[in-house]
């Protein structure tokens, strides 16, 4: 997709962080946005500063309330779209939520809300939105997995998992496409540490017994979230231009994956122990 203008871009998890620098980015190439978040307040704010922001012109801005793990919200959601737009052209699979616990400490009930979003929502986008894809002269697929999708570390068991399924299913899906003749095209995102509202947001389960709080855990991770959201909009975009499978996003993402490939096991040997401790 080399140029953006007077294209159709589906954001979910639009009402923040990646997501909101995402529709910004593309409304100031020309594209209509069609917005989703699970906070309504939040989505009728960035509309709102879109509306206001001196590249909108004529350009189109909706937004739709709807959670991505509720597959009828998902279903109403693609309605909504098809009767404002008839097509879409560029879907980006953005919400996500973040949970940091040992396995023995998180609960079965916390790791499938975990994969009801970050996994079953992007899984959910595209099956609704596959129709309204397909109509398009070069429909795009991105789904936003994480660097912890690529490599594993401690307390992370439920998050890794998602979006490691996320990555599974996205190459799983373009090699689908390319088998039936679909020239649908898919990305996967690998975003490094994004300073977003995802860490705050996130559940942290401390262990019995064990001398912190999830304040300080967050602050223990916190240095490592040193990426602005513009910057991955921008790192995510530029993937699409250039037809990329994988899109690193933000700083270290490349050499992340760049180690997870050649050192598959031993990759810890090079990350910092703050990380592993």
């Amino acid at each position: 997709m080399q140029s953006f203008a007077n294209k159709r871009a589906v954001i979910t998890g639009a009402g923040s962080g990646i997501g909101t620098a995402l529709a910004h980015a593309l409304s100031s190439q020309g594209c209509h946005v069609i917005l989703s978040d699970i906070d309504q307040g939040s989505l009728e704010t960035v509309r709102a500063d879109l509306i206001k922001s001196s590249y909108h012109r004529n350009l189109t801005t909706k937004t739709f309330v709807a959670d991505v793990s509720d597959y009828e919200q998902m279903k109403a959601f693609s309605f909504f779209v098809e009767s404002e737009f008839g097509k879409v052209d560029l879907l980006i699979n953005n919400a996500g939520i973040g949970l940091g616990a040992f396995f023995q400490d998180c609960s079965l009930k916390d790791m499938q809300e975990l994969f009801d979003t970050n996994f079953w929502g992007v899984v959910y986008g595209c099956k609704v939105f596959l129709p309204l894809l397909e109509r398009a002269d070069e429909g795009h697929i991105v789904n936003i997995s994480s660097v912890l999708g690529l490599v594993s570390g401690p307390r992370v068991s439920a998050y890794c998992s998602s979006k490691f399924a996320v990555r599974g299913f996205s190459d799983s899906l373009r090699h689908d496409f390319h088998l039936i003749g679909n020239r649908i095209k898919v990305s996967c995102a690998f975003p490094s540490g994004i300073k977003t509202n995802i860490l705050a947001n996130s559940k942290i389960v401390i262990p019995a017994g064990i001398d912190s709080s999830a304040d300080k855990e967050r602050q223990r991770v916190e240095p490592w979230f040193w990426s602005q959201p513009d910057e991955a909009a921008r790192h995510i975009l530029s993937g699409v231009s250039k037809g990329k499978i994988r899109i690193h996003v933000g700083k270290g993402a490349w050499f992340l994956d760049l180690i997870s490939r050649f050192f598959p096991v031993s990759y810890t040997r090079f990350l910092p122990k703050s990380i592993l401790e």
